[in-house]
């Protein structure tokens, strides 16, 4: 690959969703006042345009779906669980199922995506985007700590700037971006730019007793209900 330029990979084929029942192929937006804030919106939401977010394989949707259920320690701390049929501390409810689809996710296109995670792509980012990355306060090159950080103004401008590379002819160069899960290094995820490549499928429905499901919940510690 080009020395100077980030590095890049290939779609790996198909991935998957979890989506809502009714809006399974919705692109992620972002507002631009929100887009400035750390905490706010997606990893790599564009100001001004969608992403859709997928993975490699169902465990990894499952996972970065479920991760906002995980008590908290303070919360654990001062609710602990209830017995019987009630919710539990770190409870999933069944709502969430019910509304919800795992969907298969195709990319019809060409480009490659930008893999984030490479240090080639550290480098390249550290020099094209220099004066930003000081300005958001980082003194040193990034590297992947900083990518699955949980600063997303970061992750944002570095999506920014993929979504808006083109070549000399003004086309786009890429069509995403390539990353790993910040909850398990093992978990592959992609974020996609062009809804016009992008097709997504009808999806299933997740049925409580889905192994993968099930085993993600205990390596949360979560129940599902």
């Amino acid at each position: 690959m080009p020395e100077n330029a980030p590095a890049t990979v290939g779609w790996p084929g198909q991935a998957w969703r979890i989506a809502r029942r009714n809006s399974v192929a919705r692109f992620s937006e972002i507002r631009p006042e929100d887009a400035m804030l750390p905490n706010s919106g997606n990893r790599f939401d564009v100001s001004g345009a969608g992403v859709l977010y997928a993975a490699s394989e169902p465990a990894a949707c499952f996972g970065e779906t479920l991760a906002r259920f995980r008590p908290s320690p303070k919360v654990v701390e001062a609710v602990g669980e209830v017995d019987g049929n009630f919710m539990v501390c770190g409870g999933v409810p069944a709502d969430w199922r019910y509304n919800r689809v795992l969907a298969p996710v195709r990319y019809l296109g060409t480009l490659p995506f930008v893999d984030v995670e490479h240090p080639q792509t550290h480098a390249y980012m550290s020099r094209e985007l220099a004066s930003y990355f000081h300005q958001l306060g980082y003194s040193e090159p990034i590297d992947v700590s900083d990518i699955r950080g949980r600063n997303r103004t970061l992750t944002r401008l570095i999506a920014a700037f993929v979504y808006a590379a083109t070549d000399a002819v003004g086309e786009p160069m890429y069509a995403g971006i390539r990353c790993m899960s910040r909850l398990d290094s093992g978990w592959e995820c992609w974020a996609l730019f062009d809804p016009e490549t992008v097709e997504v499928g009808a999806g299933e429905a997740i049925a409580i007793e889905d192994v993968t499901l099930q085993a993600t919940a205990r390596a949360f510690n979560l129940t599902i209900f």
